[in-house]
């Protein structure tokens, strides 16, 4: 890679999500009550896409032409600061979340960069250069390049794999039991992670005792790989080789590499959260074996 220059940043946040304002009349004035799901109608909905021309996620998928080895940064867990840096090799043929980008360097300067989405990359990719001590913080790996055409070498844009929700990234939350648990910005409950690179991850919530970049573990508590995929209606059908902890998936074979299968289905019934005085973002509700679950697909604003 003579032509690619690397440059990788970790943000210190763990959840950022779209500050937004709302068209919506707020039931109430309470901070409690505005931080609580707000049901849309198909009539609210309609008028909020019609009144706005960037409600959902865009999120973009490319497939990794050559191999790329990717330099992150670690932080300790508790102290913050700076514990390691290291690279990870991205193979041939991995699909990835992100974005190119025509950005200015500094004083006037340009650049072209790759930059991946926080917080997609896989276990797999981690495993290899994490310890307990470590806590991942919400990170951007950017390669950049001097002219577009050498990023677009490396990094070619495909369609949403089958497997992934739209307009998520693939975080999926609980549905809390108690609303006045959820919050616009810090997940209390556990989470499915869907990756581009198609994996499944359940990590459990380390919350409330947690602080809010510590919610989840780098560690997933249960990961497997997704080996087929069935698309039916609004549901699709994942298959694998063994039982994924922490879900309600089943078992349909009795050997082979898609011995079990989890359900999701996608129940077309988009909620807003408002985040007190800043604005709202929009969530969507999915099935996931028999659970409700949540997952971030946009926002809007004034």
């Amino acid at each position: 890679m003579k032509t690619l220059k690397h440059l990788f940043i970790i943000t210190i946040a763990f959840f950022t999500l779209i500050t937004v304002s709302t068209i919506v009349t707020r039931a109430a004035d309470s901070l409690d009550e505005d931080t609580t799901p707000n049901n849309l109608s198909k009539k609210t909905l309609a008028k909020i896409e019609k009144s706005y021309s960037s409600v959902w996620n865009n999120v973009k998928y490319y497939r990794v032409n050559k191999t790329v080895k990717l330099k992150v940064k670690f932080s300790d867990r508790d102290t913050e600061k700076i514990a390691k840096i290291v690279s990870i090799q991205i193979p041939k043929n991995t699909i990835l979340t992100g974005h190119k980008d025509h950005v200015e360097e500094a004083k006037g300067k340009f650049i072209n960069s790759f930059g991946i989405n926080y917080d997609t990359l896989s276990y797999r990719f981690l495993k290899p250069v994490i310890s307990s001590s470590m806590n991942l913080l919400t990170y951007d790996a950017f390669v950049n390049a001097k002219k577009m055409s050498s990023l677009n070498k490396y990094f070619s844009r495909i369609k949403r794999p089958a497997y992934m929700p739209a307009y998520s990234s693939g975080s999926l939350y609980i549905y809390p039991t108690n609303k006045k648990e959820f919050s616009p910005f810090s997940p209390t409950t556990n989470r499915l992670k869907i990756t581009a690179d198609g994996y499944l991850e359940f990590t459990d919530n380390n919350s409330p005792e947690a602080e809010t970049n510590k919610s989840f573990n780098l560690t997933p508590d249960s990961y497997i790989k997704i080996n087929r995929t069935i698309i039916k209606n609004n549901s699709w059908y994942l298959y694998y080789a063994h039982h994924l902890e922490g879900v309600n998936d089943k078992q349909v074979a009795k050997s082979g590499k898609n011995m079990y299968r989890l359900i999701i289905t996608n129940m077309h019934r988009p909620f807003s959260m408002f985040d007190g005085d800043q604005g709202a973002v929009l969530m969507s509700r999915y099935k996931v074996g028999g659970t409700v679950y949540y997952t971030n697909s946009g926002g809007y604003s004034a």
